[in-house]
């Protein structure tokens, strides 16, 4: 997403913990383990990929790429992560945006102008990256891997976009011939969304700023089939594939009397980047679950935070 970046921290490693209770917001999802690739509980997993850090400070983290030789290892091993971490914070990474209403100012346009320019332009650019991460939703339960989808299918000789964005993504890591080459293609990564168990509809799900990561999702499981027409289409879009528990960060943030970015409302809680950099999708998925996770944990401990579910920044 636009206006993120940000610098490693590094922290000590902790020993995986027990299996996390269940939070009050999230509900521990049965297990679910593909049927041609039966992998074992995360206690037989290494140290290194279980956090038990405090609230503030969350421990050090992996970004794993996803490409099409890899993507039914790491399939699996989400696969193997959900019942343990239902809580979803994804992030999307896209070619910029080619349609604009230069007549009404961002922060005076309604939740069904705002949907209107978000639907030309996902419905006319391509998907890019897919950053996924996972929480028990309890403080410190935070699953020490993110996962970075790599998406095939975008030629800047060919596609619509916008060079300064292409540019930017270039200039934070992104290899576009890497993709093309390389990248799991778009069916296929739909394909395996539900074969892993994200497509379950009991997973809690999160993003900052969320508007264009649902709906680059959305067309994504939909076969590259344009959004709703309106906005309360798009809604029940959402909640007919990611289920009722979908929360936005930045109007969790913006609840608490907490402004901006995820750069600046990260400093303000005082959450660091613990791996990557920001522009990359695995990256960005990791420092908002972390952000997630303390303000849960510090500004909705006595009330339920699923009382914000569907509410999507500029979209409500």
């Amino acid at each position: 997403m636009p206006y993120r970046d940000g610098g490693p921290a590094v922290i000590h490693p902790h020993h995986p913990p027990s299996p996390p209770t269940t939070s009050t917001f999230v509900h521990v999802v049965p297990h679910y383990y593909p049927a041609a690739a039966m992998v074992p509980p995360p206690s037989s997993y290494t140290p290194a990929m279980f956090s038990t850090a405090s609230a503030v400070v969350v421990s050090k983290a992996e970004v794993r790429d996803v490409w099409a030789f890899n993507l039914e290892e790491e399939l699996t091993t989400i696969a193997s992560m959900l019942p343990y971490y239902p809580c979803v914070c994804v992030d999307t990474e896209f070619p910029g945006a080619v349609h604009d209403d230069p007549g009404t100012p961002r922060y005076l346009r309604g939740p069904r102008e705002s949907y209107a320019l978000v639907k030309r332009n996902v419905d006319d650019l391509k998907l890019l990256q897919v950053g996924v991460a996972l929480s028990s939703g309890a403080a410190g339960g935070r699953c020490r891997i993110a996962w970075q989808f790599n998406i095939a299918g975008f030629d800047p000789a060919r596609d619509p976009h916008a060079p300064a964005s292409i540019a930017m993504l270039r200039a934070h890591g992104m290899d576009l011939a890497a993709l093309r080459d390389h990248g799991v293609r778009p069916d296929d990564f739909a394909a395996g969304f539900y074969r892993c168990g994200l497509g379950c509809g009991q997973l809690t799900w999160a993003a900052f700023a969320g508007a264009y990561d649902f709906a680059y999702l959305a067309k994504a499981l939909t076969c590259g089939a344009p959004l709703p027409e309106t906005l309360d289409g798009f809604h029940a879009l959402v909640k007919g594939l990611f289920g009722p528990k979908v929360l936005d960060v930045k109007h969790l943030a913006k609840c608490c009397g907490i402004r901006g970015g995820l750069e600046q409302v990260a400093a303000a809680i005082g959450v660091e980047r613990v791996a990557g950099r920001a522009h990359c999708a695995g990256s960005d998925s990791l420092l908002t679950i972390d952000v997630f996770m303390v303000m849960v944990d510090r500004f909705f401990r006595n009330c339920n935070v699923l009382s914000h579910a569907g509410t999507i920044a500029d979209l409500a």
